[in-house]
């Protein structure tokens, strides 16, 4: 776990630095500046934009991590071929479908409408940042590629909205220069491996890549299935949101489900290196270094991002405090989207495993399963409960994609993350959260929040470190004190 560990420390570093620049932009400076409506429009451009990425890709991501030690630097030659190919496919479907779609958002969100074509310069250029990130992955090199998303974007994002509420730029330009802004990322990263020296030798394809290409296409066809779920469930609902209830309820929805997505940041950070040691263990057939890497995922990933969900739990009502009242609700939001996350990436790296083994087809074949039960939960419990509605919904369907990863695993491999010491982390966590949550309120809002967090750390801290749950964390708390002894 050592290369996992130091790079996960680092994009974890990256990730945090980027969640306090989110929380900036995306609590205190977007609500504040834009129209409820204005911000909706920001969260379901950048969601659009997130599923027509994942269709125009084709799976390259993924391939280009499979395939990465036997094709090296081709693999990006043929990962642009691929990309462009479905960039122009499916772009042209939106925009041969552009009236239905239209016809779909016209009556709740017509703001989107207005702004549809922004689609395209926001979808190539995310399309190609992915692509130029998961090359790096590869060479072990994505630590910068990290940062431009969580750092140089939301840095880019706050400098338009400041520049926007001094009323110099009128919204029209700002939403413009807002999509335009991944443009710039995606040119940086594709700087970076020029400077490394990293690009190919060439763009033309060889025979030895044709004889791949049939290969790579049967993979890449059951891939974007399984690379699809993975996002769509975290936008789904966004999208129906957007097109059943409005903008003003996307804008709502966007900031319990922001927090929940920072529950993430430390499965992000490990899942940046650990596929391609996967794929590495595969070629090998070392099972039994992927029976270890699958285990020690569930047990860090469950302390670290139970850690944080309870954090910001006892923390909720401070974190909105700035916001106006009709963001207040939110709580039982979060609560869902929360504990969702904490299951989906206390299960270890159970997709990054199926996709890198001979059963990615069943991989696919389960994420078809999660959109149409994303799909069908949405259409019924949005109706029926609101934004509340979408929140149960999303849970339900990672509940049930988790548990059927899960079992065939169990099944068809043998592998199974958990062991007698996920039983005893959730208990202590659950005993921690409950003793934090009922603190009585005591004096103001920040003292109260000091007071909870402190009580919540002083449980949970030393009980992981001395149970020994994990021998990475505590190494990594051990080096956290030898620091700041110094």
């Amino acid at each position: 776990m050592g290369i996992v560990r130091r790079n996960s420390i680092w994009n974890s570093l990256i990730q945090y630095a980027g969640v306090i620049l989110g929380y900036v932009n995306l609590v205190l400076l977007f609500p504040s500046f834009l129209e409820l409506d204005q911000f909706g429009l920001t969260r379901l451009l950048l969601s659009v934009t997130i599923v027509i990425a994942q269709f125009s890709q084709f799976g390259t991501p993924n391939m280009i991590i499979r395939f990465f030690p036997r094709l090296e630097r081709r693999s990006l030659t043929i990962g642009i071929w691929i990309c462009s190919a479905g960039l122009a496919i499916i772009l042209s479907l939106f925009f041969i479908f552009r009236g239905a779609v239209e016809a779909y958002y016209i009556e709740q969100s017509s703001l989107f409408v207005d702004y549809y074509y922004l689609l395209i310069p926001f979808s190539i250029a995310m399309v190609f940042y992915n692509l130029f990130d998961a090359y790096l992955k590869a060479f072990y090199k994505n630590v910068l590629s990290a940062s431009m998303p969580f750092i140089f974007l939301r840095v880019l994002w706050m400098i338009l909205i400041l520049v926007y509420a001094q009323g110099t730029m009128s919204f029209h330009t700002f939403i413009i220069l807002y999509a335009m802004a991944y443009s710039v990322i995606m040119l940086a990263t594709l700087i970076y491996i020029a400077a490394m020296r990293l690009l190919p030798d060439s763009l033309m394809l060889t025979k030895e890549d044709a004889s791949s290409f049939r290969q790579i296409q049967r993979f890449n066809t059951y891939n974007i299935l399984s690379g699809i779920s993975s996002f769509l469930i975290n936008k789904v609902d966004i999208l129906m949101l957007g097109a059943m209830l409005g903008l003003s309820d996307v804008g709502i929805y966007s900031i319990p489900a922001a927090m929940a997505m920072v529950i993430r940041i430390p499965a992000s950070s490990i899942a940046r290196t650990a596929p391609s040691l996967i794929a590495e263990a595969f070629h090998r057939k070392e099972i039994d270094s992927i029976d270890s890497l699958y285990k020690k995922s569930a047990i860090n990933q469950f302390i670290l991002c139970g850690g944080a969900f309870l954090l910001i739990l006892v923390n909720y009502d401070l974190l909105l405090s700035f916001l106006d009242d009709e963001f207040s609700e939110s709580l039982l939001i979060f609560l869902f989207l929360g504990l969702s996350q904490v299951f989906d990436t206390g299960a270890g790296l159970n997709g990054y495993i199926m996709v890198n083994s001979i059963y990615y087809r069943v991989d696919a074949f389960f994420s078809v399963l999660l959109l149409i039960m994303t799909i069908v939960t949405n259409l019924l419990l949005i109706p029926a409960f609101g934004v509340m509605g979408a929140a149960i919904a999303t849970a339900i369907s990672l509940l049930a994609y988790n548990i059927m990863r899960l079992l065939y695993l169990r099944i068809r491999m043998g592998l199974n993350p958990f062991t007698r010491k996920n039983i005893l982390a959730l208990l202590l966590f659950a005993f921690a959260g409950l003793i934090a949550w009922f603190v009585p309120t005591v004096g103001s809002i920040w003292v109260t929040s000091f007071v909870k967090t402190v009580i919540l750390l002083l449980i949970t801290v030393p009980g992981v470190y001395f149970s020994r749950f994990s021998p990475e964390l505590n190494e990594l708390m051990e080096m956290s004190l030898r620091f700041f002894r110094k």
